[in-house]
């Protein structure tokens, strides 16, 4: 038996964390850890099957991704599918809803960090057959100093696309290969690339709604001594996203990047410990589109760079102190803007099993779209988006290894990209990104039970409102959702066979029934009474099965039978409302259900 255990960090102080072994068999997540991030509160899904989350009401696109401290520009692949990185690749992952360490910086919304485990010195692999794609790592070494890893996954889930939406065609790809060398005990470098591609058609309006790609190469140099470590490396990046409107339209971007950064940490005298770092960063854009109205711009380029430091203090046991600070510049045609972002957490033990939990700051991000588009640059002029944010909460230990979390928040946000003021009746007819003030406030229950136990999980709630401001009117933003409510529910039954349950509930979101652009006397010319009215959609309620049968093959070997179901009570959701002319008259409209079965066989030593 070997048992893995960890002490919460000054570094991760608010957030959710968790190691990435035990949290590949929740349901519906189809073994990815990431996708488990959908379950914590403080996430609202923009829709069911769809990996894009508003984090304490800041927008998809607001919510930074690292991979080993490398900035991502997407998670996940289409749908409810599995993440870009291979599970067995990963270490831990952590959380954070908003206020991250100074070093995830440039993003107003949540960070998603995730740690890949050290190069092992031992050969392992892992395989895996589904009903939609397959998947294959090996890593073994090819000398005494160096390791070499190759991992990749193929989709093809047009199959059973074929039952569920037979006019869509899905295929999706990735790869990851790592090589290291260890030069002596206390110097290394390393290689690792990776890359995804998407592609989705539409036979039904012969389109292709998106095609997307990217692909990251970080070299790195890393050191380490007694009390501390340094690594410096650069990252070089390609992203492209395509658009077929119809066979005379077409249009696409695309982003060539690369970045160079320093990050050290060292603990100092006593229990104070620094973790500091620079980068600078440079991108070059281009944009066409082909059609009857062609508009090329001309390639443009963009420079940014920053300077973070994070130190923590332990002044007596009880009491752990996080300051942090973070400045930055950002350079285009449009001219210079300047950040300046402090962040402060505290984790202060006022009994042995109760602690108090406080964190603040201030977060800047340039303008962006809604949702992470690879190699996408919105128009940068005006000022960066700014996120005043603060929590208080309390962390509890309760009997039978149950822990307990409330916090309380509020986020402060200015010159946010979202839908809002863009939006009539449907967000399919927005006419753009709007930079408008908001405010998302609200309540976040975690109750948790090890993963290691049994019987085992966790029931998150999120009670929470985001609204947007735009001149006197105040609004709810269009993916408001007041209720979010996730249970997951994990039984070890002996004999390598293990269960799951997760069921999924959240409030429907707002819907504009009147266009917000229409003046007072324009809405009273189409019947409509002065102001705008919003609705509410219909709830949504999700629940995913998951079982599996686990059977050793030697003291390493080991082979499962996976049955999974996403949506298996086939609930179909409201996304939109459809109106008469005059807005009197109107229906919901419902998606799906979108259900994704799986059945397969995984494996590894």
């Amino acid at each position: 038996m070997v048992v893995h255990g960890a002490r919460p960090t000054l570094a991760s102080i608010g957030a959710d964390s968790f190691r990435a072994a035990a949290a590949r068999s929740i349901p519906g997540t189809f073994g990815e850890p990431l996708q488990a991030i959908a379950t914590f509160p403080g996430i609202s899904p923009m829709a069911s099957g769809l990996s894009y989350f508003y984090s304490r009401g800041a927008p998809p696109a607001d919510t930074g991704y690292f991979l080993d401290g490398i900035p991502l520009p997407t998670l996940f692949h289409l749908g409810p599918g599995p993440a870009v990185v291979p599970s067995a690749l990963l270490d831990s992952v952590d959380f954070y809803p908003a206020t991250s360490p100074a070093r995830y910086g440039r993003f107003a919304g949540g960070v998603i960090t995730a740690t890949t485990r050290p190069a092992s010195a031992a050969t392992r692999a892992e395989a895996s057959a589904r009903l939609f794609d397959s998947s294959a790592l090996i890593e073994a070494p090819i000398g005494p100093r160096t390791s070499v890893l190759v991992g990749g996954r193929y989709g093809y889930p047009n199959a059973l696309l074929a039952f569920f939406a037979p006019t869509l065609s899905i295929d999706y790809w990735d790869y990851t290969v790592r090589l290291s060398h260890a030069i002596t005990d206390h110097d290394a470098l390393s290689v690792l690339a990776l890359g995804a591609y998407d592609y989705e058609y539409d036979s039904a309006q012969d389109v292709i709604p998106v095609s997307t790609e990217f692909h990251r190469i970080d070299l790195r140099y890393d050191r380490t001594w007694t009390r501390g470590s340094l690594r410096l490396a650069m990252t070089l990046g390609y992203d492209r996203t395509d658009h077929v409107i119809s066979q005379s339209s077409h249009e696409y971007v695309t982003s060539d990047n690369a970045r160079l950064r320093l990050e050290v940490h060292q603990k100092l005298m006593g229990s104070v410990e620094l973790w500091a770092g620079a980068d600078a960063n440079g991108a070059r854009y281009d944009y066409d589109f082909s059609g009857p109205d062609r508009d090329t711009q001309p390639l443009h380029s963009e420079q940014f760079a920053g300077a973070y430091a994070d130190l923590s203090y332990r002044p007596i046991r009880r009491l752990e102190i996080l300051a942090g600070l973070r400045m930055d510049g950002y350079r285009s045609r449009d001219g210079l803007n300047a950040a300046v972002d402090p962040r402060l957490a505290v984790r202060l033990a006022l009994s042995p099993a109760l602690t108090w939990v406080s964190t603040l700051g201030i977060a800047h991000q340039e303008p962006a779209y809604v949702v992470p588009v690879p190699g996408l640059r919105v128009d940068p002029s005006g000022s960066l988006q700014t996120a005043y944010q603060a929590a208080e909460g309390f962390e509890a230990k309760l009997p039978s290894g149950v822990t307990a979390s409330v916090k309380g928040y509020y986020n402060a946000q200015r010159a946010m990209s979202d839908f809002v003021s863009e939006c009539g009746t449907s967000v399919a007819f927005c006419a753009g990104v709007a930079r408008v003030d908001g405010r998302s406030f609200g309540l976040e229950v975690l109750i948790r039970r090890s993963l290691a136990s049994h019987l085992s999980g966790w029931l998150s709630y999120t009670l929470s409102r985001t609204e947007r401001f735009l001149g006197a009117d105040t609004f709810l933003s269009i993916f408001d959702r007041t209720h979010v409510l996730s249970a997951v529910m994990l039984y070890e039954f002996g004999r390598g066979v293990r269960a799951g349950i997760r069921t999924t509930y959240y409030s429907g979101r707002p819907f504009l029934r009147a266009p917000v652009g229409l003046t007072a006397v324009e809405q009273t010319e189409n019947g409509l009474e002065p102001g705008t009215t919003q609705t509410r959609l219909a709830d949504f309620f999700r629940l995913d099965l998951r079982a599996e049968k686990r059977w050793a093959l030697g003291d390493r070997s080991w082979l499962s039978l996976v049955a999974e179901i996403f949506n298996a009570t086939l609930s179909k959701e409201a996304v939109d409302l459809k109106c008469s002319a005059l807005e009197t008259n109107c229906a919901q409209r419902f998606l799906g259900p979108i259900t994704l079965p799986s059945v397969g066989i995984e494996g590894g030593y």
